[in-house]
């Protein structure tokens, strides 16, 4: 009978081409290839969580104030991503507006501000007072104090509620122009 020691050495003599084989037979041995790297993260330079940002003017006063509770910069793209986004905008002739939205874009430039999803804009701070703009997507241009949109649009006060598809506002002037399938009611007090 063999003794445990030369049976271990037999066993051990018998295993090693077999492990040899295994082991050097390129097409059985498994790769573990790394995930490539998200390009989204890859092109943002800072993230951050529940941002609070305040632009002033050139006077000191406060400008703008944005909300948000996810913003992404992409310098490549020279734009951040916002999520669940509010806007408010001072201007010391007007009172306060705000715009909220599901989704938003600023371009670096700040020529540009790009609301999607639920947009709702409101051109007083109380929201008994305001007149209340709601549409899917809003384009603002806050250097020539003007927004667009190609999207159907709802506009509400105390005193009635307007429809229409397409909409152009000038902030400068307080023109609203409203493009099409415009359907109003007016409430009588």
């Amino acid at each position: 009978m063999l003794s445990g020691r030369i049976r271990l050495i037999a066993v051990i003599i018998v295993m090693i081409p077999v492990v040899i084989y295994l082991g050097l037979d390129e097409a059985r041995q498994t790769r573990i290839v790394p995930p490539p790297p998200n390009d989204a993260h890859q092109q943002s330079d800072y993230y951050i969580i529940n941002g609070s940002i305040r632009d002033f003017s050139t006077g000191g006063s406060l400008h703008q104030h944005l909300e948000s509770s996810q913003l992404e910069h992409q310098p490549a793209l020279q734009q951040t991503l916002l999520v669940n986004p509010k806007l408010q905008i001072f201007d010391a002739r007007h009172p306060t507006k705000i715009a909220t939205s599901e989704t938003g874009i600023i371009a670096d430039s700040n020529e540009l501000v790009t609301l999607a999803g639920k947009v709702v804009l409101q051109d007083h701070p109380d929201p008994e007072l305001a007149s209340t703009l709601k549409t899917e997507s809003l384009l603002i241009y806050p250097k020539k104090e003007f927004a667009e949109t190609a999207e159907p649009v709802t506009l509400s006060n105390q005193t009635g509620t307007t429809t229409a598809v397409g909409m152009e506002i000038d902030s400068a002037t307080g023109v609203i122009k409203l493009l099409s399938d415009v359907k109003g009611i007016h409430h009588v007090d």
